[in-house]
């Protein structure tokens, strides 16, 4: 497991710790995976996590004999079409912020049951608390709205409300350029409270390659756009096959139902071990541009084309951004043609 750079010090010994990732995708678990490993070999904690469904299998199979515990859940849905997604996120905007309220009751509640020394909270921006130390996971201290910088603005001005009810803001980048996150991470304005740059979280190790697979396919985020896109590159692939391809399909909890493809392997999921070897047999990767599938390769210089969410507007930034800087290739979906990509690939 690559380290990240600068572990906060003020983590006692053997310390009682609540790690709660945001239920948004497969990303917020895995970058924990990194923060769990070292609170447990490096301090002695004891670790609880605040995760249900894929999120908890993913953590669990890094972590056998970690306790759960059932949080609030988002619930966001997307749909195969940007504008009507973009209108969506607008519209769940009540909802996100009542199950924020949830989340603190909620804690609440944890809190009279269980005496906790820390809590590490991964975007759940409703974890803060008054008692114990808080520590917010964020790499978005500016969020990229569809509508402009005024709106982003007042969105940063209400975010950092709930951020600065928190003891410290842990950001999972470099402090220094080579930023990967650009504004979102190093926005004009930063928080009250202290910000401390963590570095990047991977919890990828880094084998040497043991064959050569000409194109990895790493699918990942919410439904439906995850199928899209899987059912895209299917079709393309099969149509003109390549050489090699492995495609991971995100799908932790799925046992069953590989698809058959020719010239490719085919896996629901890969333990880490498994993930970070296929990762570096890979020439050429093709995944979302999500900021924990960012943390991962980048630092790797692997030849990464990213395919940004439709109607994430994070995600289109974020591919946007590093394209701009010659670090990725970012595709639209909808232009997507795996025989270019294949014929691109050095």
């Amino acid at each position: 497991m690559r380290h990240f750079s600068d572990f906060p010090q003020n983590i006692s010994q053997n310390a009682r710790i609540l790690v709660a990732p945001l239920d948004w995708g497969l990303g917020h678990a895995s970058r924990c995976i990194p923060l769990i490993g070292r609170l447990i070999n490096e301090k002695n904690a004891q670790v609880t996590v605040a995760a249900t469904g894929a999120q908890r299998a993913i953590i669990n199979e890094a972590f056998p004999n970690i306790s759960f515990l059932t949080p609030p859940l988002y619930d966001i849905k997307y749909h195969k079409n940007r504008a009507v997604t973009v209108a969506r996120l607008v519209f769940s905007m009540p909802g996100i912020l009542w199950t924020i309220r949830a989340e603190a009751n909620w804690l609440d509640t944890i809190l009279d049951a269980q005496a906790f020394d820390a809590i590490i909270s991964d975007n759940r921006y409703g974890l803060s608390c008054s008692t114990i130390p808080s520590y917010l996971v964020t790499h978005q201290l500016l969020v990229k709205t569809a509508f402009g910088d005024g709106v982003n603005h007042l969105v940063q001005r209400r975010l950092y409300k709930l951020i600065n009810r928190f003891t410290e803001c842990w950001v999972p980048d470099f402090e220094k350029e080579p930023s990967l996150a650009g504004e979102l991470s190093h926005p004009a304005l930063l928080p009250a409270i202290p910000v401390r740059y963590l570095g990047p979280l991977s919890r990828l190790t880094t084998p040497e390659p043991n064959s050569n697979t000409q194109l990895l396919v790493l699918l990942s985020g919410p439904e439906p756009q995850r199928t899209i896109l899987e059912k895209l590159v299917i079709k393309q692939w099969s149509a003109r096959p390549g050489e090699s391809m492995v495609l991971v399909r995100g799908l932790p909890l799925e046992k069953a139902n590989l698809p058959n493809i020719p010239n490719a392997r085919v896996y629901n999921h890969l333990s880490v071990a498994g993930f970070s070897q296929e990762v570096a047999n890979a020439r050429a990767i093709l995944c979302r541009s999500g900021y924990s599938s960012i943390m991962d390769l980048i630092p790797l210089k692997k030849q990464c084309f990213m395919v940004a969410t439709p109607g994430q507007t994070e995600q289109e930034y974020l591919s946007g951004f590093l394209a701009s800087q010659g670090r990725i290739t970012a595709i639209d979906q909808n232009k997507l043609q795996v025989s270019e990509l294949l014929a691109a690939i050095q």
